[in-house]
């Protein structure tokens, strides 16, 4: 009736290394200054019409909800096969030909930062909002003194931008389904692998949830079909290590300094089906009853010689965990 574990879209090591970075970034003061931040309306009121002015406006909004609207930056359109800057988004003005372009996404530029948009990347929204959200990453790392070169940074910036608040978009940008004439193809426009990009958004909201616990707003119809998909078993990974994503807040250079080790979910048959095909169980499941009634009888004998009531037991566990979590502080 039980399976071991569920198999998933990412090797251990990559989640190991998720966490090291993300305990590294959250020393650094990387979390969401709001709610996590969604592709509608409600998150984007703003009108985005097209024009360099449009994009500008875009990305404030994108600085407001990360916190970062007193940082100065400049966003400029570039033309990629010409090599060369053609308009400037920001308020103030909208020049063409300003200078030559050096195939950067961010640099530090005195007291603020010049941001570049491809103008090939304009005309997918999914593309423009992850590529906006990962240049605030990256804006991020420069703003912490965060140390991180070669081909790691990128994917260390992405992270922090769905730390911040962005991984709902950052991981959209990691999985994007392209028609094609060989059918569908998927593409991504960022350095974390798919895969870990919805992992991150399951540990961002899995954070949230730990330190206020509510009705979470529910992320999967925010999610594309292919974050979508991979999101039941990176939410179940991340519940599954509670105790590490707590230290996040608590004591988050011992996750920099990998002093933790990670578990993967047990979980039944049914479970495990019903995460694969994005299926929810209802009271009147037969096989989910029949379950519950065999991990009641299993239970029952345990629980009639404890000794304790189960709220007792349940204070009990709450109160290890929490010197366990104190140790390593």
């Amino acid at each position: 009736m039980y399976a071991p574990v569920m198999e998933f879209p990412w090797q251990k090591e990559h989640a190991t290394w998720l966490f090291e970075r993300a305990g590294l970034l959250a020393a650094a003061g990387a979390e969401p200054v709001g709610p996590l931040v969604l592709p509608t309306g409600a998150f984007f009121p703003d009108k985005v019409d097209g024009t360099p002015e449009g994009f500008g406006r875009l990305f404030d909004r994108l600085k407001q909800h990360v916190g970062f609207s007193d940082v100065e930056t400049n966003l400029l359109l570039v033309d990629p096969d010409a090599n060369e800057v053609v308009s400037s988004c920001s308020s103030g003005g909208c020049g063409s030909g300003l200078k030559t372009w050096n195939g950067k996404r961010v640099e530090a530029d005195g007291d603020g930062y010049t941001v570049h948009l491809a103008m090939p990347e304009l005309k997918h929204p999914t593309v423009v909002t992850t590529v906006l959200a990962r240049a605030l990453g990256e804006i991020f790392l420069f703003e912490a003194d965060v140390a991180a070169g070669g081909k790691e940074r990128g994917a260390i910036a992405d992270l922090a931008a769905s730390m911040l608040g962005l991984a709902v978009l950052v991981a959209n940008g990691s999985g994007i389904e392209v028609k094609g004439c060989s059918g569908i193809k998927v593409q991504s426009v960022t350095t974390l692998s798919g895969p870990l990009a919805t992992l991150a958004v399951a540990v961002v909201q899995r954070r949230d949830l730990l330190r206020k616990p509510t009705d979470a707003e529910p992320l999967e119809s925010h999610l594309d079909n292919v974050a979508r998909g991979q999101f039941a078993m990176a939410k179940a990974f991340a519940r599954a290590n509670d105790d590490v994503i707590r230290r996040l807040d608590d004591a988050p250079l011992t996750l920099a300094q990998g002093k933790f080790s990670l578990r993967e979910p047990r979980t039944s048959v049914t479970e495990r089906l019903r995460a694969v095909f994005g299926l929810k169980a209802t009271s009147d499941d037969p096989i989910v009853a029949l379950e519950e009634e065999l991990r009641t009888r299993a239970e029952a004998p345990r629980l009639a010689t404890s000794g304790k009531p189960a709220r007792k037991r349940r204070a009990d566990a709450d109160e290890i965990r929490a010197l366990v979590d104190e140790s390593f502080e």
